[in-house]
């Protein structure tokens, strides 16, 4: 059995052949999806657009890994590369011509929304509808926001419009490709309620942080003689509320409550939170911690106890899944997204947004309880574990191979 997916995520041409170079989260996404269908018998194939070069703008945003073809788990296959919407177009007869003579070669393909200036999948999707070969279609979350937002940016009304347009095309498309294909696959609940009308029993949703389980650490069981050390996201943004963090942590402090708080980012730019942090005497209670690179995450993550987030607005940090792998439980402001029922397994607690006065009493409960804390870790743990990309992946294979095999 061979899967064919197709992938708008371009490829770079390595410094010697047969090497190609790619992103490095998209890698480990690959490589896990590869492993587990490979584990059933199925060869998988990736289709994607192959750069001849690599730009220090894409280096300067992404982290880049070099994969030995040779060595891969998968077989790759380039199309045309384009980054503008002339170029795009200038290739689009030869991406379709290259994708209809590799169809008849694999049993299963899967596509997504993904792709600029179009979906790489609707491109293909009017080819792939008329065929018999089996249809998957994955999305990692609902993509029409984001394009809703890029129609209505820019000054040229004409632009707007064609980009409105657009946005309309890709919907109707992710429509049909719910309805029509065999199999669909949404790592996101959005997903669901933006398709709800065409969603039925051939349609899954199955959460993943889409961390490798490389990266899991081990239960936490925090010191009962030491202060319980409170890691934070540092902004100077107000909707962030770190200064609801600040007081809470100050008046849990005033009742006797041994907190240290670390905060990352940078807040030598933010004097009013500064003044806040003097107001309330708790400056030698206050480390700042500065901007950390991402290498050094876990690193700075495994010396805390708690990891706390007071939010404003609707805004879930991605900080928080590789906290909750490294172990660490998670305070946060409720601000109704869907996200925050990862905190109802017992790796976490959700405080009503704006209640200072209840956060304060929380920091202070598991201050004072350290076996609470060791519990919650290890209910981190277990969630990380069950929400791996690789389990994310088994998941997906099984049901790929029990539906169109029957076992």
């Amino acid at each position: 059995m061979r899967m064919l997916v197709v992938s708008h995520i371009p490829a770079f041409a390595g410094q010697s052949p047969g090497v190609i170079r790619w992103d490095e989260a998209w890698l480990a996404d690959l490589n896990a999806q590869a492993r587990a269908m490979n584990h059933l018998g199925y060869e998988l194939v990736i289709m994607a657009p192959l750069q001849p070069s690599l730009s220090t703008k894409y280096l300067s945003k992404r982290s880049v890994a070099e994969v030995k073809l040779s060595d891969a788990p998968f077989v790759f296959v380039p199309l045309p590369a384009y980054q503008t919407a002339t170029q795009f177009l200038t290739v689009r007869s030869l991406i379709r011509e290259q994708f209809t003579a590799r169809i008849g070669e694999v049993d299963v393909v899967q596509i997504g929304p993904g792709g600029h200036p179009v979906s790489l999948g609707q491109t293909i999707w009017p080819i792939l509808r008329k065929t018999r070969v089996r249809k998957v279609v994955q999305f990692h979350s609902d993509p029409i926001p984001a394009w809703e937002k890029y129609a209505a940016s820019g000054r040229n009304p004409a632009k707007r419009l064609a980009k409105q347009l657009a946005v309309r095309k890709l919907e109707a498309f992710c429509r049909q490709a719910v309805l029509r294909s065999d199999l669909v696959i949404a790592h996101h609940p959005s997903v669901r309620s933006r398709f709800e009308s065409v969603w039925s029993d051939h349609c899954h949703t199955i959460f993943t942080t889409g961390l490798s389980e490389s990266i899991i650490g081990v239960q936490r069981r925090p010191d009962p003689m030491r202060p319980m050390i409170v890691f934070a996201e540092g902004s100077p943004y107000p909707t962030r509320g770190l200064d609801h963090l600040i007081r809470a942590v100050a008046k849990a402090r005033r009742l006797t409550a041994r907190i240290e708080l670390y905060l990352t980012g940078d807040l030598q730019n933010a004097p009013d939170l500064i003044e806040l942090i003097r107001q309330e005497k708790i400056e030698s209670h206050v480390r700042l911690l500065g901007p950390i690179p991402k290498h050094l995450y876990p690193t700075f993550l495994d010396q805390a106890d708690l990891l706390v987030a007071t939010p404003l607005i609707s805004f879930f940090d991605p900080t928080f899944n590789l906290a909750q792998a490294r172990g660490l439980p998670m305070v946060t402001y409720r601000t109704g997204l869907p996200e925050e029922q990862r905190l109802g397994h017992g790796n976490g607690l959700v405080v009503p947004k704006g209640d200072v006065a209840m956060l304060a009493r929380v920091l202070i409960d598991l201050s004072r309880d350290r076996e609470k804390l060791a519990h919650m870790s290890e209910k981190a743990i277990e969630q990380s574990r069950a929400w791996s990309l690789e389990q994310a992946h088994h998941t997906k294979a099984r049901l790929i191979h029990q539906f169109f095999c029957g076992s």
